[in-house]
């Protein structure tokens, strides 16, 4: 069914909201006429303007809201007032389809109350219970909590959220204004920088301090840069003009060399840089996610919590390093005493790669990472695969890992079970899948109890005691999945996405949950069966062959 008024809510980043460019793109395509509304918090909405597909962009002033709650009991209503501003605004575009792709309780509150039929991603039930809804949205969910297995990018996920992922489009996309070249040409050439010269860019800061890369490592790349005959441009935000200034200290290349531009360009005008520069040097951040909506190559620089297969950048041939050390990829919200990770990535190292990068040498990149390979750092370059999904794959001749096999095996489960691919052949990865063997032995117990429930709900009020031991019996197993996907950390992906699932479910009576609860076990079965034939364990040929089927 098509519809006819859309909101996407991304309280989020500047990069978070390029990455929703391929899903406007699909939406369109799906509901060709519809009127497009995406909510951003303001600091970060003027990049909405310039994504193609949008009709109206909403602000919604979340340090206004933040500064008013913090004020003390006597803002408290003046608070209330502005949010109710906000919904009454929304409430009155009458959206039909809501999707929702931040993951916090306020975005989920705020979707409950504009009354729209058909919400995607987090929301809300009446009593006030998260509610994550459609089954890609808490794959979504799932991977943030298994972050070193994730198989898909994030941009991927938000199109299977909106039913858009059989509509690839490509790439990110930033549309870039005439009057923002004119200033950037005419910035750089005051600066020095003649046209015609080769720029790269360097991203010096990032979000927090764990993903930002040293200054001494950046400059040693800059000076390399400027050897070879190129210019550097420095770019980020007002924040990140000390760490200019610092790499100016430090270096040996000349200011008229070196051009310090953060906090000096508009969104517009980072989106026409970065389209001017040949290469950006970054670590994952915003102006990352840009260079990949300009089609600028980038040298991705992953250690900390960025990792290259959900948030790499969502284009063909960028390179990304990433310091695969043994607590890679850390938790967001980690405070690391001894971020050693981020000295993985040797100056020596990233300059070899730039270089190669520059001159479209493939070769020298696949030597590169072979050299490398015998450590934590491996490189990858970023591509589609035939279905046009985001992938990542290893450069050089570097022995996969057991994650490695996890990750692929967890791809062609989802898009088995979620999108009805068929399971690609089964390539034993050496792992021992006796733990999936063990959930799915778990699951089917769980099947069997709610469909039995199932049936004594629906039948005469006498089986009460039948009823009431039937129900326990279900605890128990689902206090055996949930302990099993703790003590077998390969197999937390299914047991959190089982855990998501229950969540969500719905009936008017016992008998329709109990049927949904057997559902449900029932789908916890045919992904712990996937995922133990992709991984070499040979179920039999026929269960195997029932998963891959779309339910």
């Amino acid at each position: 069914m098509s519809a006819r008024r859309i909101v996407i809510v991304n309280l989020t980043r500047l990069g978070d909201l390029l990455q929703t460019s391929p899903t406007i793109a699909g939406l369109r395509r799906l509901h060709p006429g519809a009127s497009i509304t995406l909510v951003a918090e303001k600091n970060f909405a003027e990049v909405c303007e310039a994504i193609p597909g949008v009709d109206r962009v909403h602000r919604l002033d979340l340090d206004q809201l933040g500064h008013l709650l913090l004020a003390g009991p006597g803002k408290v209503s003046e608070a209330y007032r502005l949010v109710r501003s906000w919904v009454a605004e929304l409430r009155a575009e009458r959206f039909d389809l809501a999707l929702n792709f931040s993951s916090s309780r306020m975005s989920a509150v705020l979707l409950s109350l504009l009354d729209v039929p058909d919400v995607r991603g987090w929301a809300m039930t009446r009593d006030g219970h998260r509610a994550i809804q459609t089954p890609w949205a808490r794959l979504f969910a799932t991977m943030c909590l298994n972050r070193r297995v994730a198989p898909f990018n994030l941009v991927d996920c938000y199109r299977g959220v909106a039913g858009c992922l059989d509509a690839p489009d490509g790439g990110l996309a930033f549309t870039i204004a005439e009057a923002a070249r004119a200033a950037v040409a005419e910035r750089l050439r005051a600066a020095g920088v003649a046209d015609g010269t080769r720029l790269v860019a360097l991203q010096l800061g990032a979000s927090r301090a764990i993903r930002q890369w040293p200054i001494d490592a950046f400059a040693r790349v800059a000076e390399d840069v400027v050897a070879a005959g190129s210019a550097v441009a420095l770019v980020g935000a007002e924040g990140d003009r000390p760490l200019a200034a610092e790499l100016l200290r430090v270096t040996t290349a000349s200011a008229g060399q070196v051009v310090d531009l953060c906090g000096r360009t508009s969104v517009a005008e980072l989106g026409a840089l970065l389209e001017r520069a040949s290469l950006l040097v970054t670590g994952d951040t915003g102006p990352m996610h840009m260079a990949a909506a300009t089609r600028t190559p980038v040298v991705g620089l992953f250690f900390g919590p960025a990792l290259p297969f959900d948030t790499g950048p969502y284009g063909e041939d960028h390179v990304v390093l990433h310091a695969g050390v043994a607590c890679a990829p850390c938790d967001h919200a980690v405070r690391c005493l001894d971020p050693f990770c981020r000295r993985t990535l040797s100056a020596e190292l990233v300059c070899a790669v730039a270089r190669a990068r520059l001159a479209g040498d493939w070769d020298a990149l696949d030597a590169i990472a072979t050299r490398a390979g015998s450590g934590p750092v491996r490189l990858f370059r970023t591509g589609f695969d035939a279905r046009g999904l985001f992938a990542c794959r290893a450069l050089g001749a570097v022995a996969a890992r057991p994650e490695d096999h996890l990750r692929a095996a967890y791809r062609a489960t989802w898009l088995a079970l979620l999108a009805g691919e068929p399971l690609p052949s089964v390539a034993p990865s050496g792992l021992d899948t006796a733990a999936f063997a063990a959930l799915r032995e778990l699951a089917s117990e769980g099947a069997r109890l709610g469909a039995r429930l199932g049936e004594l709900a629906a039948g005469d009020a006498t089986t009460l005691p039948a009823i009431e031991r039937a129900g326990r019996e279900i605890e128990v197993v689902e206090r055996s999945i949930a302990e099993h996907g703790r003590v077998h950390p390969e197999v937390a992906v299914l047991t959190q996405m089982f855990q998501f699932e229950k969540e969500t479910m719905v009936g008017e009576s016992l008998a329709e949950l109990a049927r949904e609860s057997s559902r449900i076990h029932r789908d916890l079965e045919r992904s712990a069966v996937c995922m133990q034939a992709l991984l070499g364990g040979r179920p039999a040929a026929r269960e195997v062959e029932n998963a891959s089927l779309r339910q």
